[in-house]
């Protein structure tokens, strides 16, 4: 069968109605999160989530991506899939729902099947619940005690009731939260991820995460995490690991042998070969020069050489077919198109000193090679 018009139509809860269009065919995500396709906001859904895919013949999927589902009695657990028949109730939390033609007598079907389903638990009691309760407390027996005390305590209680219910929206448009920037942070410290900064784009209004983690996962927590806050925005972190790979970057630019390895989240261990006093301290100024998030510098120069090949053509060093391309400056050009010129670090490792002549000079760990072309 195939539906002309599919929607997506809440059937029970507050939200009981509530339609969204679907497309003809693909995937859509329902859940609680923002960044879904489409977003139940009621306190029944929070962690639970499911992807329905549409095919042009007709048929849906559904398959769960955060919590369980219920479909027909049967309990769909994260990871499982189920083939959804329109006008048939598909429920994550007890919110039930159904997929089919806007309009459609069929819908009537879907709104019986609903009482198979349990009813979603009630949502925490709000603010203006609390204030509400309150004021019922506090007229008890006014009747019977109609003091002038009474009176106030009443009067005092409806305008709890009434700010209540007037702060309550516009706690997020006052920042009486704290500004975007500031939610994020608090929610990165409290996912475990302290030290990283995020900072609000002035034009577009979005926010950016910055900072240093320990590993990819941490990585991947902090893009989950600026996601779970609804708050539009990106992750730009760096990994130890990026900071070690960057230091040994900064000393194979400066024809060094290294490797390097985390020691801590903003700390790393630069392994070198033997090198006088002088080059070390010049080595570490020009790495915290580059790696400006490292925190501590633990430079040792005990790696011992590797054992070089000796350069006998261009080649040797840049792995590739190349040619020397003659010129102020000449340099060296690859098959691929790569140039090099004096003063780079060619894939060997050697630095590219000078072309002169019909000679090309390389250096590397002091010691420099004069190779003919």
């Amino acid at each position: 069968m195939t539906v002309a018009e599919p929607v997506l139509r809440i059937l029970n809860g507050r939200l009981a109605g509530t339609e969204k269009q679907l497309p003809d065919s693909g995937a859509v995500s329902i859940g609680h999160q923002f960044w879904h396709d489409v977003v139940v906001r009621d306190p029944a859904t929070k962690g639970m989530a499911v992807d329905l895919a549409l095919a042009p013949d007709g048929a849906a999927q559904a398959t769960v991506l955060e919590g369980e589902a219920e479909l027909l009695g049967s309990t769909i657990p994260v990871g499982g899939t189920a083939i959804v028949p329109p006008y048939v109730p598909l429920s994550i939390g007890g919110i039930a729902m159904a997929w089919g033609e806007r309009g459609s007598d069929r819908w009537a079907d879907a709104t019986g099947l609903v009482a198979t389903v349990p009813a979603p638990p009630p949502a925490p009691p709000s603010a203006s619940d609390h204030a509400w309760a309150f004021a019922g407390r506090a007229g008890e027996g006014a009747a019977q005690v109609f003091t002038r005390t009474r009176l106030a305590i009443v009067a005092g209680a409806v305008g709890m009731v009434a700010l209540a219910s007037a702060a309550v929206p516009m706690v997020d448009a006052l920042h009486l939260r704290g500004t975007p920037p500031e939610r994020v942070e608090r929610a990165m410290a409290k996912a475990g991820l302290p030290g990283l900064s995020a900072h609000e784009d002035a034009t577009t209004g979005a926010v950016t995460v910055t900072g240093v983690v320990a590993n990819d996962a941490q990585r991947t927590r902090a893009v989950d995490t600026l996601r779970d806050t609804g708050i539009a925005g990106s992750v730009a972190v760096l990994t130890s690991a990026d900071l070690a790979r960057s230091a040994v970057d900064v000393a194979r630019m400066n024809g060094i042998q290294a490797v390097a390895r985390p020691i801590g989240r903003t700390a790393i261990e630069l392994r070198v070969t033997p090198m006088a006093p002088e080059d070390e301290q010049k080595l570490a100024q020009a790495v915290r020069g580059d790696v400006r998030a490292l925190t501590r510098l633990s430079l040792r120069d005990d790696l011992p050489p590797t054992e070089d090949v000796p350069l006998k053509t261009v080649q040797d060093a840049t792995k590739k077919v190349s040619t020397v391309v003659g010129g102020d400056p000449a340099f060296i050009q690859t098959v691929d198109g790569a140039r090099y010129f004096p003063g780079a670090v060619m894939p060997s490792g050697h630095r590219l000193v000078a072309i002169q002549g019909n000679m090309v000079v390389f250096e590397k760990s002091g010691r420099q090679t004069r190779v003919a072309f």
